[in-house]
């Protein structure tokens, strides 16, 4: 449904200054003027404000002050807040028009106190809510009234077609945005049916995006230009890792002649290591019997040992003995000092906490008497007389007085009861007080008397231990301590006789040393064949040579090859490359045309060349006959917007009033199909004119 929205009138009461303003408006061109700051943009606000509850900027009514302040700034209590408009919206396919009415208010609210300094009843602003009317008929929430306005024309829409400048000082993307939306979409699959070089391009998608296709190219050729950077690389490594050329024909001769030296010398290593294993074992047999007597040698000299430090330990028996009773009477006195002081400090604990007690009962045994003497004080007190209710003089009906003069002996004989009562149960809690003090003293005590029980007893162990350590310590001194005498091999007759054989022994391993003059000839054949294995070891490392350069001529030949078939994949790649980019400057195009084709005077470009790739790059910047819209005058940039808004409202089928301030700059207004507001800067007073 395509809709006309006209406001016929706004009514402003206690907003931003205005106490009490009714503007009416026509269906065309209304000038508000006067002076700055008469209230020509405070309009602007409280239109915005009656349907959105927002400024002319955005702001909610929590950051801008919607109030009417005092000369000295202050706002004035207890007002409310209020904007009203009369809208007629009309649909333009069937003429039918319809009145609607919305008014928005704003309540203090307002709670009493009661100064406790002063006594004086005193306010203070509890919070604010708004009331929401629509065709004078109160709504429950702003849930409900926002539904309503969002059925005129939703507030997205709204900022765009009633504000020239709003649209095009937006962040470009967001415009960019809102015009190929208005555009249509122009797909990659009608670009390529424009142009016949563009088929080649459909069949190299093979259901690709464009985007994806574009990007697989770009990682196709970031890939190839690093295997590329990387072949000089390996080829000079290749290089630099290749051995020289050598006489390779030398090299087989010589590894033949140093292999039949090594077949000699092995089989003569072989026929020298049986003689060598039995002179090795007849030297082991001697050894192990040396090993033997030296064995015996040791059994014996620590038998003696152990017999003279038993002779030893025997002697010092008292001494030890006198050593371990001093140790067990340290240990006992420690013991006895810990259980006398836990004691103590435990025994000392308990009496204080009754003593405590006892104090503690004797002051509530204090207050009990105390309140005892304040109950036994209290006096019953007789009325002087019944008093009539009615005629404030004595009662003159006998028979009242007399019921009353018997409930005066009722009540001093329940008082005397109740007295009597309350002390027995005052002296009661008082003697079980006195009871209570009786115990933790008695208490207090005992614990006293069993303190000096304890610190007798402490007196007692440690005289008694003192009399046993001096005991002790004079028996000690008594058997002096004597050390173990050393024993010595040679000072026994059976070692001595052992040591006799293992001296012949080691005689004959002496005289057998020849025997190892096979075991040095074996050396010596080793040492040559390893020799040997060296020098075959060289050869063949140098003969390897041969196919090292082999294998590294045959990977630069691979190396080369490569790099030609890289370079010709490069190639294809950039023909790609160059039929995307004819096929995005092709569409780039198109997308203009169409964005331009929506407007009569203003222009867009929605690319622009990048200067490090020169690659076209998404934008949106606003052209005024070749000049950029941010460099054009007020009144150019107000028809630039005017236009806009003429598009936007085609494309979302509706108008609305449309609010210019600082009108005075525009000589000339372009045409428009919407209802124009004006707001002029005059040297007069505010004042409405409808032309």
């Amino acid at each position: 449904m395509a809709k006309q929205v006209i406001l016929k009138r706004l009514t402003l009461t206690n907003f931003k200054g205005l106490r009490n303003v009714a503007i009416d408006f026509n269906g065309s061109v209304t000038t508000i003027s006067g002076k700055n700051g008469t209230g020509k943009t405070t309009v602007i606000d409280g239109f915005n404000w009656l349907l959105f509850g927002k400024d002319s900027e955005g702001n909610s009514d929590t950051k801008f002050g919607i109030k009417t302040n005092d000369q000295s700034g202050a706002f004035i209590p207890h007002l409310e807040h209020e904007v009203s408009g009369t809208f007629e919206v009309t649909d333009t396919n069937t003429g039918e028009t319809e009145t609607k009415i919305f008014r928005r208010v704003l309540v203090e609210e307002w709670k009493e106190y009661v100064d406790r300094e002063t006594g004086e009843s005193r306010e203070y602003l509890k919070g604010h809510h708004t009331n929401y009317y629509y065709n004078e008929m109160p709504l429950k929430t702003k849930t409900e009234y926002d539904l309503i306005i969002a059925d005129v024309i939703p507030e997205a829409v709204f900022k765009v077609i009633t504000n020239p400048s709003y649209f095009l000082t937006l962040h470009w993307q967001t415009q960019r945005d809102m015009l190929l939306q208005m555009a249509g979409e122009i797909t990659d699959e009608q670009i390529i049916a424009s142009d016949p070089k563009f088929g080649k391009l459909l069949e190299l998608l093979q259901g690709k995006t464009l985007e994806g296709y574009q990007a697989k190219i770009k990682e196709d050729r970031a890939k190839i230009d690093a295997d590329l950077q990387r072949i000089p690389t390996r080829i000079d490594e290749v290089t630099r890792n290749t051995p020289q050329e050598l006489d390779f024909s030398a090299l087989e001769q010589q590894l033949k002649t140093l292999q039949a030296k090594y077949d000699e010398l092995d089989a003569a290593m072989t026929s020298t290591a049986e003689a060598n294993r039995q002179a090795y074992e007849k030297k082991q047999g001697v050894q192990t019997k040396i090993n033997n007597l030296r064995t015996k040698q040791q059994n014996i000299l620590f038998a003696a040992q152990q017999k003279a430090n038993g002779e030893a330990q025997q002697a010092n028996a008292a001494h030890t003995a006198a050593e371990r009773e001093l140790s067990a009477l340290d240990t006992s006195e420690r013991q006895i000092n810990a259980t006398y002081d836990a004691n103590k400090r435990r025994i000392e604990g308990d009496k204080q906490r009754a003593e405590e007690r006892a104090q503690e009962y004797t002051k509530k045994q204090d207050e009990v008497r105390n309140k005892w003497f304040e109950v036994n004080a209290e006096v019953f007190t007789e009325g002087e007389g019944l008093i009539c209710p009615l005629f404030k003089h004595g009662c003159a009906d006998g028979q009242a007085l007399q019921q009353y003069q018997a409930d005066q002996i009722t009540a001093r004989k329940k008082f005397n009861e109740d007295k009597a009562t309350r002390l027995q149960s005052i002296n009661n809690e008082g003697k079980q007080l006195g009871d209570k003090i009786g115990e933790q003293q008695h208490e207090a005590t005992r614990l006293k008397g069993e303190l000096s029980e304890l610190e007798q007893q402490h007196e007692k162990d440690l005289a008694d231990i003192k009399t046993l350590r001096e005991a002790a310590e004079q028996k000690k001194a008594q058997n002096p301590k004597q050390e173990a005498r050393t024993v010595k091999g040679e000072n026994l007759a059976e070692w001595v006789e052992l040591q006799k054989s293992i001296d012949e022994l080691q005689q004959q391993l002496q005289e057998d040393g020849s025997d190892n003059q096979q075991g040095d000839q074996t050396a010596s054949l080793r040492q040559q064949r390893a020799d040997v294995q060296k020098g075959i070891d060289a050869v063949k490392a140098d003969l390897q040579k041969k196919e090292q350069i082999d294998k590294a001529q045959k990977r630069i030949e691979e190396l080369n090859q490569q790099k030609k078939e890289l370079q010709k994949a490069k190639a294809q790649l950039q023909g790609k490359e160059d039929l995307i980019a004819d096929f995005e400057r092709a569409k780039m195009g198109e997308v203009e045309r169409r964005v331009n084709a929506l407007f009569q005077f203003v222009k867009f470009k929605m690319y622009r060349q990048q200067i490090e790739d020169e690659k076209q790059v998404a934008d949106c910047v606003c052209y005024i006959d070749g000049v950029r819209y941010a460099d054009k005058n007020n009144a150019w940039k107000i028809n630039a917007g005017l236009d806009v808004i003429n598009t936007l409202c085609a494309f979302h089928k509706v108008n609305a009033p449309i609010f210019i301030d600082n009108a005075e700059s525009v000589n000339e207004f372009i045409p428009v199909a919407s209802q124009l507001i004006t707001l002029v800067v005059t040297n007069g007073n505010f004042s409405v004119n409808n032309l």
